[in-house]
């Protein structure tokens, strides 16, 4: 009798402890820690596995799709790529030429892309409309802000800042603010990695660590999934394919000239430069050259 009272105890013990024993194991199941962003010189950390969990957020972009219309061939449409919004050298398109140019694409019936939108074109082969058009910004400037985001805002249209990680409330670059104002207003802010290098100069490891620390870094401050990234520079090679890919980005752009389409492959899509002294007509062709709709 007395083996049978202690036999019985040691059961209801075990019923006790189990449960919160398990609780405890189920808790620690696919927590992960971000790794530490590096400021200037790069660091090589292990890349977090993907799943992260951001399927099971509610989606702000709920898309409609049901008016879209299938095209008949692969389709091929321009992703403008600007960077500053101001006048000094090659890389600076002043502001009354970039008016003048969102103008001609309201007044011609362009319809301007997210990313996610974007993303269905190429892979369903379905637009919103038969004139489309991509609009990216690299580095993140200021002036980005404060002269490109009031245009976009009045002639209702979408862009996307590929934002450099470490540049973020530095200087002549745009804040954590100014992004969070930016993407409840249409325009998304995606990865231009954290430090802003070479990434053909760079071993595998270290091109993970730039795109999962970049991609870690957007998802936290915007509450997103980043799914975009714009090789620096426009330097890339076979290995930036696949690790972009494996760090959890739908698409990658470069600086291949050219209309994108899925043929060119999902991480190595080619788009368009403007250039400061662009003519309205020079920039209708270019528009009409990188499109086959």
């Amino acid at each position: 009798m007395r083996k049978y009272r202690v036999l019985l105890f040691v059961a209801l013990l075990g019923m006790l402890i189990l449960p919160a024993c398990s609780q405890g194991i189920l808790e620690g199941i696919g927590k992960k820690t971000a790794a530490p962003i590096a400021e200037d010189d790069i660091e090589v950390v292990e890349a977090a596995e993907n799943g992260t969990g951001q399927d099971s957020k509610d989606d702000p972009e709920q898309i409609d799709t049901r008016n879209w219309i299938r095209a008949d061939s692969a389709v091929q449409f321009p992703i403008l790529m600007y960077h500053s919004i101001s006048e000094g050298n090659g890389l600076r398109v002043p502001r009354e030429e970039f008016q003048s140019q969102m103008t001609w694409l309201r007044e011609n019936g362009y319809y301007t892309l997210s990313p996610k939108e974007a993303f269905l074109v190429l892979t369903e082969n379905r637009m919103p409309s038969d004139k489309c058009v991509w609009l990216t910004f690299d580095d993140g400037y200021t002036d980005n802000y404060t002269e490109a985001f009031p245009i976009l805002k009045e002639y209702d249209m979408k862009a996307t800042i590929f934002m450099i990680g470490k540049s973020i409330d530095k200087g002549h670059h745009l804040t954590e603010t100014q992004m969070l104002e930016m993407s409840r207003n249409g325009i998304s802010i995606e990865s231009h990695t954290i430090n802003h290098l070479e990434l053909n100069r760079m071993t595998a490891e270290q091109q993970e660590s730039e795109m999962v620390q970049s991609k870690e870094l957007f998802d936290r401050i915007l509450d997103q999934d980043t799914t975009v990234i714009s090789y620096p520079v426009g330097r890339y090679n076979e290995e930036s394919l696949w690790v972009s890919e494996e760090a959890g980005y739908k698409m990658a752009v470069t600086t291949e000239p050219g209309g994108a389409s899925r043929d060119q492959g999902m991480h190595s899509l080619h788009r368009v430069r403007i250039s400061p002294g662009l003519s309205v007509e020079g920039f209708a062709s270019l528009i009409e050259n990188a499109s086959n709709h």
